[in-house]
């Protein structure tokens, strides 16, 4: 139960903080283009606290779960000259994309922060992993990787990024050698695994154990009715005590029908499921140099960090995620009673507001991004919507949202239940 509130008021915080940030955007450019603001709000609900100065009312209302910034004549309904609807379109395009401006902010603030909270990795190899690809193409402790086919490495997560994964089995490295550039062909860098989309849990050693931590939306691991908390005990009549044990077992056996003998609630079951095959980036790399974290790391570790988020935003226009590798509320609250610790909720917050910036700008009614499509067309037609058209689309847009965030929270429950 502790847990439980204890998740609750992560989860109040988060959103709190994002939308808070996010509507200030808004806000802020409001007053400096001069369009009024009848009020801004922290929280829904009843009110707590007002004040009004300058003619904004500042809220505090009760339920703590976002809030709001009421710009004068966003809707439309006014005759006041320093509405929304009264200003030209470059200022109106600016105040609805500063909402997701400051939450790109604020998750970068955090991303580095965190990255400063740490010590860096260069790509300069200190060891390699048993049978490393990079090591048989005659790579030595101390080189340095310089690129990957012609993209920079910068940083150790570079040497790991899954954008390599290409058909191609093969990729061109250039290293650096006592002061020296080559470059070599590494043979089989990408192969194909098997993958179930899980997590397991860290034992009281810190080490991984066989104890599912996570299972991820739309993944063989749901497919074959695996669980959070379940205890993988043997694979195919092999058994398994580590996380690393049932990696390399699942990973040699993509698009095969294997046999999972489970531990659930101390009693044992069967799962059948069939692995998915998943194209997969490895240099066999095991460690890199550390290093003390400046400026120019950090840079490179926030850059990757929006990339990936974005990257996913990419993939599902793309078609390469569907609905039901999303999570909503109900998902969200499962990664956020799985943070320990203050870096690591830090970290999901900064995770959580890029997401929601980006999402905020997809061209889709009643999103900012959508109500941008509408003040450009505008613009360019020179002809105004009527206000009866606009609010039609935008409870039909709506109303596609909640639908949508009901789907994706009736899987979420499926996959943790």
């Amino acid at each position: 139960m502790v847990a439980f509130i204890i998740t609750i008021l992560k989860l109040i915080v988060i959103l709190g903080v994002v939308t808070t940030i996010h509507e200030f955007g808004h806000f802020i450019f409001s007053k400096i283009f001069k369009i009024g603001v009848n009020e801004f709000s922290i929280g829904f609900g009843p009110k707590l606290f007002q004040k009004e100065f300058r003619g904004t009312k500042y809220s505090l209302r009760c339920i703590p779960l976002g809030g709001y910034c009421a710009i004068e004549g966003e809707d439309g309904d006014t005759t006041s000259k320093n509405s929304f609807a009264n200003k030209n379109v470059f200022k109106k395009v600016i105040v609805l994309v500063m909402g997701a401006t400051f939450n790109a902010i604020l998750a970068i603030c955090i991303f580095m922060a965190i990255a400063f909270s740490f010590p860096s990795y260069n790509t300069k190899i200190t060891s390699f992993q048993e049978n490393s690809v990079l090591e048989k193409a005659g790579l030595m402790i101390g080189d340095e990787i310089y690129s990957i086919n012609g993209k920079r490495a910068n940083i150790r997560e570079d040497l790991l990024s899954q954008e390599f994964a290409t058909a191609e089995d093969n990729v061109t490295i250039e290293y650096i050698r006592a002061g020296n550039k080559y470059t070599t062909i590494v043979e089989r860098a990408n192969s194909d695994i098997g993958y179930i989309g899980a997590t397991f849990r860290a034992d009281a050693n810190g080490n991984s154990s066989n104890v599912i931590d996570m299972v991820a939306s739309g993944g063989a691991a749901v497919a074959g009715e695996l669980k959070a908390g379940d205890k993988i005990v043997s694979i195919e009549g092999i058994q398994t005590n580590t996380a690393s044990d049932i990696v390399n077992i699942i990973r040699q056996n993509a698009d095969k029908k294997i046999k999972i003998q489970i531990e659930r609630n101390g009693v044992e079951e069967t799962k059948e499921l069939t692995p998915d095959k998943k194209r997969m980036f490895n240099l066999g790399i095991r460690s890199t140099e550390q290093v003390k974290t400046s400026l120019k790391f950090a840079t490179y570790s926030s850059y990757n960090n929006v990339k990936t988020i974005i990257g996913s935003y990419v993939d599902l226009f793309r078609g390469k995620v569907g609905i039901q590798d999303m999570s909503g509320i109900v998902g969200i609250g499962e990664v956020v009673s799985k943070t320990s610790g203050f870096l690591d909720f830090l970290n999901l917050m900064g995770i959580i507001s890029l997401a929601v910036g980006v999402a905020n700008l997809i061209p889709f009614p009643p999103l900012d991004g959508g109500k941008v499509v509408i003040v450009i067309g505008e613009a360019i037609t020179k002809k105004k919507i009527s206000q009866k058209a606009e609010a039609i689309i935008s409870y039909i847009g709506f109303g596609a949202l909640i639908l949508l965030t009901l789907v994706v929270t009736y899987n979420d429950i499926l996959r943790i239940i």
